[in-house]
């Protein structure tokens, strides 16, 4: 009897908003003096609302607590020991809800015993580094790279595992090219993440990019990773290179994401305070809190109800005329925050990039000439660049290591 697969949710959680950063473009602006955290008690509440929630299940899940703030190494390294610890025991070992850590760290507050958290505790590091256009800088508004790749190199040293998240802004995207030959000489894994709404009107005016502009630096990284004899991994192409591949292939069943069957991304604020991924810090869209409610009834809120409605018309809008529907199976339609649409005719809903960056792949792989006659790709090439499993859909999400 074949063992059910298992499902993965990330559970981004926002232990306190406290940074010793101000990066131009953060969307935490106004929280990033605020020393409030979750407390062992809350976090206690919330894993119990969890192992009640995903333990009632009869397939086995996967909660990936990506640890997210501000700068959440500014705690205290005996905070996480300490629920670490306390996961354990709520969830319990060897039943089918399984537990991981990640963080995601600006990589500027660093000492021996946050390498040990690092390596021993977490199974999985986002370093942010945009790597050109000085956009990350300290309350003194200087520059934090020099720092942080000195402790990259301490990482290094360290056996940790790691991956980088780059912001895509207008002041480095002439440098695309220049940020791929950075991790492909370090053959480190990265996420290149767009630049995403800010915390207030005209925070972004001097280095917003257009859609056009993503797509164009996306095409190129696609273009470089493709002609790259190392086999690192780029989120989010991973996935738009295994849906170009599916399409070519055509005789595979379709995928279709749905976010009412399974809610693959959930952020919780300080507060506790639960949102979907395309809404988060709506009011009006909040599911409730998870400190105090149980998951099963927050999920069954009448403002995740709104969520899911939108999500459902932005991908009838966006996604039933599209010849990729299937291969891909919707769900940057469905995750995307509404601010982030766009209106075709009549108000419909349009993908900006996702669509054009498949079609420019697909046209790649085809003049590769990868593919036999038969549609099958070289099996070799696909392991070696890790194609040949399949599509993590929340990886772009979430950190990177």
């Amino acid at each position: 009897m074949n063992q059910a697969p298992m499902r993965t949710v990330q559970y981004i959680v926002k232990v306190s908003k406290l940074c010793n950063l101000r990066c131009k473009y953060c969307y935490e602006m106004p929280e990033l003096g605020n020393p409030e955290r979750m407390s062992l008690e809350q976090l206690d509440r919330m894993y119990t609302h969890l192992a009640d929630h995903y333990g009632s299940l009869e397939e086995p899940i996967r909660i990936v607590f990506v640890w997210h703030g501000g700068e959440p190494l500014l705690q205290s390294p005996d905070l996480y020991w300490a629920t670490f610890a306390r996961q354990q025991e709520i969830f319990g070992a060897g039943g089918r809800v399984v537990v991981e850590n990640v963080v995601q760290s600006n990589l500027t507050v660093l000492d021996e015993e946050r390498i040990r958290l690092l390596r021993e505790g977490f199974k999985g590091v986002g370093v942010s580094i945009d790597l050109f256009g000085g956009l990350r800088v300290n309350l003194a508004q200087r520059d934090s790279q020099a720092r942080v790749l000195a402790n990259i190199d301490k990482l290094r040293a360290a056996r940790v595992p790691f991956g980088g998240i780059t912001v895509l802004t207008q002041r480095n995207l002439k440098q695309v090219t220049k940020i791929f030959r950075f991790y492909e000489r370090m053959n480190m894994n990265f996420r290149i993440l767009p630049l995403f709404p800010g915390a207030f009107e005209d925070q972004h005016a001097e280095y917003a990019i257009t859609p056009d502009e993503v797509l164009e630096a996306l095409c190129t990284l696609a273009d470089l990773w493709l002609e790259s004899d190392r086999n690192i991994q780029i989120t989010p192409l991973v996935g738009h290179f295994q849906e170009a591949i599916k399409h070519l292939q055509g005789d595979s069943l379709p995928v279709y994401y749905n976010r009412r069957e399974w809610e693959t991304a959930v952020m919780v604020n300080t507060n506790g305070d639960v949102f979907g991924y395309p809404e988060a810090y709506d009011p009006a869209f909040c599911y409730g809190n998870i400190f105090t409610t149980s998951m099963s009834a927050l999920l069954a809120s009448e403002n995740r109800e709104k969520s899911l409605k939108g999500s459902e018309l932005r991908m009838a809008g966006a996604c039933a005329q599209c010849p990729y529907f299937g291969s891909c199976s919707g769900f940057y339609m469905a995750e995307e925050s509404p601010e982030g649409g766009s209106a075709g005719p009549q108000g419909v809903a349009m993908c900006h990039v996702e669509q054009r960056l498949i079609r420019h792949i697909e046209a790649r792989l085809k003049q590769t000439g990868l593919f036999a006659g038969s549609k099958q790709l070289d099996q070799q090439w696909m392991r070696a660049k890790h194609l040949d499993g399949p599509v993590e859909e929340n990886a772009s999400l979430g950190v990177l290591a």
